[in-house]
Formats: structure tokens, C-alpha cells, sequence
């Protein structure tokens, strides 16, 4: 699943063409044949390879000299594993002295590693680093606080250094095979350690017949250098140094192949359906390509893809995915930052009504600056055009460019980021507990072709809470995303279940149920283009709907809305298409009253949550006596009073606790004053403490709103 960020080892897993370079830099090492020693470098930012160049250097030279006495010795030191100074400078003698003791190394060799040995001993512990050429008592420190390891010093009666280091070069001169050490990570050290690397290479380690190969980001090193070192960084590096080598760049071309090598992967299979080509190309061109800038970049990329792929890959846009993850990995401050500034990058509420005005958008524009001010390592002004083709709202925000609303549900069946639904499950890598997932509803909408069991998924959705988020994505689908022979199923269901489920938003600009339900079938019923087959497909939904009332009524209300009906004007929205014709929906609305009958007859109705629209229609569609017969039989105790007074309160959206009653819609139905003088008989009763929270807030309200009509 991960690629590790390690470097190659072998010249057949190059794949960036590096090999050759890879062998001339081995001919060079196996070119110097002169006994002083040499210091080469390898220079090369992070994660550009030198690792891997190494590597694939020391293969060829293995390969030239297979079975013959004078190939060389490779000695691997890696300075990072021994950061403490006191550790690093006798660890890398007494590594040096382990390779050379090998049994399969004889002669001179084994005495060299035992006399290294030694030599490393008047470094344990150090307690300064000496300046190069110079050793002023580093012996006299050295034998004070050396405990064993001056007794062994004593035994071969050696305390003196120069006398080990003599012996040391006379054994190594007489060798035929070259030592060749490399010294990796240099940079990885602090600057006094990485100064030391260099005395040690230099001055303590400067041996006969040995090679020094350092590999190290050069402008890390100098400016390390600087800190630590009197003068220049540079000249110092110069005089360690005597060939210097560059890591060769990686071109664009070789990144970008290995990246989209990766990225293949990845899409393979069924999720090529969902990857949208030419906005991969939009995402990718406006900003994203410049991100990658080596190999380690693309590993590390997609190492992270990995994880949270598999994770949401069915819920989210993959191109949207692969953009936030480039963001994640290698501009991790201004990932963050979108995340915590959602209300900036997504529509909310409040940026619907305040986007045309100047000091909001000044506002929004101010945070959005924040954000990519955190850039590092590339413009600004292409970060600011990569996060645009992301988040459409930002030319809101720095244009005038809007969007309807037909785009925006566009983005959320898509899984795009830009859309507030989907936001949260870039950051969070999952679904949210009440919302309904990409794939849940691609299989629920398969469902349609089935009344039942398109219905026991609604009911399913309704019992775990999350019905109203189905409502409101579904409309994501009636365009094009549902088969027309599945549409007469859809409106059977919701028509038949709308008054199982809540209310919906109760806020005035917001939608409720009811009307959620009633763009849902507008939208599926006018992809019929002829009135006669939309007018047959709601005649069946009405006549098929037994567990609801309120959404038939609603239904024919609207249809009725189209007509001019409930206008004051009795006029239709202009340009308005007509669902049915005039008949037609004088044929819906007899259906519809006797529906409403049957429900009244039955007790059902009285206790309706709509029962007072429901009877405004039925006054429109009925006679007005058979409303009141049913509203006199309703109110004949004091029970269903005040459960048709509480009919008329309208809570506060703010407080719940508090609300309204218009006292001219009671008016409509009942004797006000009749109703008031029962109603204050209930007040101190007994009865009262029977009531529930809204039917006592509603008594209360009634009769102040009584009092103020009457003074």
C-alpha cells in the first residue's frame, strides 16, 4: 500500500535514467590511484537521489572487481545514527575498525582494524573538538578521563597519539586496495556536529589509500558552517572538498511521469467512471504541478493518497482528493488553514446575503490572504489560482462571478470539496453519523425501480434521522441521475410517507419538508414534457397515498399556485410552465378533498401538525359547511379546543419557547369570544396540568393576544 521513502539499490530499479551518471561517478573513485587521501563530494538537495547515486556507484564498482585482491573496501558511516559528540567521532574509528578485523580481510588489513581500535580509544570520551592540524591536549584530556581504555593503551605502551596515527599510515601505505568511506546525511546534523564530520575527515581520519565520499545538501552545509566557523562557509567547504560532484536535476518530464505512474493506480478499475478528465486537467494546470518538485515529493504524496483513498474514495471527488492531499502533504499550514475557515471557501448561510456587500467580501478576501500567506515555496498568485478552480466561491470573493443554484447541486452530487455537505469529510476521512453517504445514495436511488423497497429505504432513513438529508440531496439526482420509469415510483413514495417525516427547516428563507417534497416531484414530473402524463402519474400518487394527508393537500396547493390560485392578484408566476391543465387540476383538487374527508371521518385529521392549512384548502376545494361541522364536532370538549387553538401557534425559531397566534385565522373557523370565555375556564382548572408544554404556551398566548384586540 505505501512506498517507503528509501532510495534505490540497484541500478535495474532506476527510473530516472541516473545510472549512467551513477557509473561515471564510480570510474572517478576507481580513477585515483594516488596514496593521499581525498575527500569527494556529493552534492544534491533533499530527496534528490544521492543516496540512490551512491548506491548504484558502489554496484559498479563491485561489478568491476569481482574475485580480484585490490577491490576496494567500502566502509558505510552514517553520522545521524551518532549525534552526540562525544560518541561520533570514536564511533566512526571503531566502525571502521569492525570492517577491517573481518575474517575474510588478511594481513595487513586486521592489524590496521586493531590498531583503529586503539586510535579510537584517545577520542573516548572527547571533551572538545580540535581545529584542523591541531592537538593541543587532546592526549593530556584523553588519558585523564580514559578508565579501561588507558589500561590498554598501557599495556601496548602507546600514549602516544602521533606514534598510533605513524604506525596506522605505515600499514595503510602498504595496502593495494583503496578504503572507500561514505558519509551520508551530513545535513541532517546541527552545525557544530557537521563541522566536526569535516575536522574528522580532514585531519583525524586523513589516511593513506582512503576515499572519502560525503553526500550532503551543499547550501544547508554552508550555512551551518557560517554559524560555527570563523570566515567563509564556502571557502572552508572548499578546502575539505577536492572533487565535487553534482546531483544532476531531475527534470519536470521524469516527475511528473512517476507521479501520474502513481496516480494511475490508483483510478484503476471502476473508479475511472468517476474521474472527470477535463477537470483533472483544470485542477492540475492551474496550480498543482508546480508542487512537485522531486521524487521524495511524489513518495511522501503518495504515501498519504494511500491512506485516505481507500478511506473515502466512494464519497468524495477523486480529483478534488488528489488536489487537497498535495495541500495536505507539502502546504500543510494552508490545508489547515482552509479547514478552519470553512465560512471562507464554501457557501454558507450568511455569505448568500452578505456576498454583495463590499465589507463582507473585504472581510472574506482578508482571511483568504491569511491562508495563503502561509505558502512557502511557491507564488501566491498560482496558489490563489489553484485554490480557485477548488473553491468557485473564491471569485465570488475577488470577482463578481456567481454561481446558481443548479451548480451547486451539481458540486455535492460530484463529492466536489467546494460544496459545504462534502467539506468535512476531507479533513475528518469519514461520513458524518447523520449524514447519508455518496454511496448510500447511488444505492438507494437504485432502489427506485422498486415501490417497496424504495419506500423501506425512506422509512429506514427516517427511523435513523437522516431522511431530511436524503430529501435535500436527492434533488442532486432528478435531472438526470434517476431512469424516467422510475419517477412514478418516487412520487408514489414520497407523497405517501411526507407526513411520517419532521417538519424540516423552520427557518422563514429556508425550506420545510413539505416543499422539499414538492420540488422533488416538480423536478421528476417535468422531465414528462406532455400535462396528460404528468396529470396521470399524480392522479395515481394521490389515489395510492394512505399515510399522509398534508402532502397530497400541499401538492395540489402548489399545482393550484401555478394557476393564480391563493394569489392576491390571482395571477401565476410569470413564465411559470403549468404542471396540468385547468381541468386537470380541478380533477386533483376533488381527489384531494375527498381524501381529506375520509380523514376527518375517520378522527385522523383532528390531531394533524397541518391541520389548519389542510382546512383552508378544504374550505377552497369543499363546502364551507362540512368544515365547520367538523370543526364544531372537534371543539365540543375542552380537550379538542385546545388542541384547535394549538393548531394556530407559530413557534419562535429563536427560542421555541416562545410564538404567535393570529386571531383572525381563528376567526376563520370558530366565535372568537365564545372561545376565549371557555378558555379562561380552563386556565386555573385542574385540567390545565394535563396539558403538554405547547398546549399551555398556547393557551397563554390566545388569550393575551384576546386582551390586546380587545382594549
Amino acid at each position: 500500500m505505501f512506498n517507503p521513502d528509501q532510495p534505490i539499490r540497484s541500478r535495474k530499479d532506476d527510473i530516472l535514467g541516473r545510472d549512467l551518471y551513477s557509473e561515471s561517478l564510480g570510474k572517478a573513485i576507481l580513477s585515483y590511484e594516488k596514496n593521499d587521501s581525498i575527500v569527494i563530494g556529493l552534492f544534491g538537495a533533499w530527496g534528490s537521489g544521492k543516496t540512490s547515486i551512491i548506491n548504484m556507484a558502489l554496484e559498479f564498482i563491485d561489478s568491476e572487481y569481482k574475485a580480484s585482491e585490490q577491490k576496494p573496501i567500502i566502509v558505510k558511516f552514517n553520522p545521524w545514527n551518532f549525534s552526540d559528540q562525544n560518541q561520533l567521532i570514536t564511533q566512526f574509528f571503531n566502525q571502521l575498525s569492525i570492517v577491517l578485523k573481518k575474517d575474510n580481510y588478511a594481513g595487513n588489513l586486521r592489524k590496521v582494524g586493531e590498531k583503529l581500535e586503539t586510535y579510537a580509544k584517545f577520542f573516548e570520551p572527547l571533551k572538545f573538538v580540535p581545529i584542523v592540524g591541531q592537538y593541543t591536549d587532546l592526549i593530556k584530556d584523553t588519558v585523564m578521563a580514559t578508565g579501561d581504555g588507558l589500561k590498554g593503551l598501557g599495556k601496548q605502551g602507546q600514549l602516544d597519539l602521533a606514534g598510533v596515527r605513524k604506525e596506522l599510515n605505515t600499514l595503510l601505505l602498504k595496502q593495494t586496495s583503496k578504503i572507500i568511506v561514505v558519509i551520508d546525511d551530513i545535513d541532517r546534523l546541527n552545525s557544530t556536529e557537521i563541522r566536526q564530520v569535516f575536522q574528522l575527515v580532514k585531519s583525524l581520519g586523513d589516511f593513506p589509500n582512503t576515499i572519502y565520499l560525503l553526500a550532503f545538501d551543499k547550501n544547508v552545509v554552508i550555512n551551518a558552517l557560517r554559524k560555527v566557523q570563523e570566515g567563509s562557509g564556502d571557502e572552508y567547504l572548499e578546502k575539505v572538498v577536492q572533487i565535487p560532484f553534482e546531483v544532476p536535476l531531475i527534470s519536470k518530464q521524469e516527475v511528473e511521469k512517476l507521479l501520474f505512474e502513481q496516480l494511475d493506480v490508483l483510478v484503476q478499475g471502476c473508479l475511472e467512471k468517476k474521474f472527470d478528465h477535463a477537470y483533472w486537467t483544470n485542477v492540475y494546470h492551474s496550480g498543482m504541478k508546480y508542487f512537485f518538485n522531486n521524487i521524495r515529493d511524489v513518495t511522501r504524496y503518495i504515501n498519504s493518497l494511500n491512506f485516505s483513498f481507500d478511506l473515502v474514495k466512494e464519497e468524495v471527488n477523486i480529483v478534488d482528493l488528489f488536489a487537497v492531499t498535495t495541500l495536505q502533504v507539502l502546504l500543510p499550514k494552508v490545508y489547515y488553514g482552509i479547514r478552519d475557515n470553512k465560512d471562507v471557501f464554501v457557501e454558507s448561510l450568511q455569505s448568500l446575503f452578505y456576498l454583495t456587500d463590499d465589507s463582507y467580501k473585504q472581510q472574506l478576501q482578508y482571511r483568504c490572504d491569511q491562508v495563503i500567506g502561509y505558502a512557502e515555496g511557491i507564488s501566491q498568485e498560482v496558489l490563489r489560482e489553484f485554490l480557485k478552480c477548488l473553491f468557485p466561491k473564491l471569485e465570488s470573493i475577488y470577482g463578481n462571478t456567481t454561481y446558481g443554484d443548479e451548480s451547486k447541486g451539481n458540486w455535492r452530487k460530484l463529492g466536489r470539496i467546494c460544496s459545504p455537505d462534502n467539506f468535512d469529510i476531507y479533513f475528518s476521512l469519514s461520513v458524518p453519523a447523520a449524514e447519508v453517504s455518496q454511496t448510500e445514495m447511488e444505492y438507494i436511488v437504485t432502489l427506485t425501480s422498486s415501490h417497496d423497497e424504495f419506500s423501506n429505504a425512506l422509512l429506514k432513513l427516517h427511523k435513523e434521522g437522516r431522511i431530511i438529508r436524503f430529501l435535500e440531496r436527492l434533488e442532486d439526482y432528478t435531472k438526470d441521475g434517476i431512469p424516467k420509469s422510475n419517477i412514478e415510483n418516487i412520487i408514489c413514495v414520497v407523497m405517501n410517507l411526507g407526513d411520517l417525516f419532521p417538519k424540516g427547516n423552520q427557518f422563514f428563507v429556508g425550506f420545510d419538508t413539505p416543499m422539499r417534497i414538492s420540488r422533488i416531484i416538480y423536478q421528476l414530473i417535468h422531465r414528462y414534457k406532455n400535462q396528460n402524463e404528468r396529470y396521470q402519474i399524480l392522479k395515481k400518487a394521490i389515489e395510492k397515498t394512505e399515510k399522509s394527508i398534508f402532502s397530497v393537500v400541499h401538492e395540489v396547493e402548489v399545482l393550484g399556485l401555478e394557476h393564480g390560485k391563493y394569489r392576491p392578484d390571482g395571477i401565476g408566476k410569470l413564465g411559470e410552465i403549468q404542471t396540468v391543465s385547468t381541468r386537470q387540476l380541478e380533477d386533483l383538487e376533488k381527489l384531494a378533498k375527498t381524501k381529506i374527508e375520509r380523514w376527518a371521518k375517520s378522527g385522523a385529521l383532528n390531531r394533524h401538525r397541518n391541520l389548519i392549512g389542510i382546512l383552508y384548502r378544504w374550505k377552497d376545494w369543499g363546502r364551507q359547511k362540512d368544515v365547520n361541522d367538523f370543526v364544531r364536532q372537534l371543539i365540543k370538549d375542552e380537550q379538542g379546543l385546545v388542541t384547535f387553538i394549538t393548531a394556530f401557534l407559530q413557534k419562535s425559531i429563536k427560542t421555541k419557547k416562545q410564538g404567535r397566534i393570529h386571531i383572525d385565522s381563528v376567526k376563520d373557523f370558530i366565535p372568537i369570544e365564545e372561545a376565549g370565555t371557555r378558555i379562561r375556564a380552563i386556565k386555573p382548572s385542574a385540567f390545565l396540568g394535563k396539558l403538554n408544554e405547547d398546549e399551555r404556551l398556547a393557551i397563554n398566548i390566545f388569550l393575551n393576544a384576546l386582551n390586546e384586540e380587545n382594549r
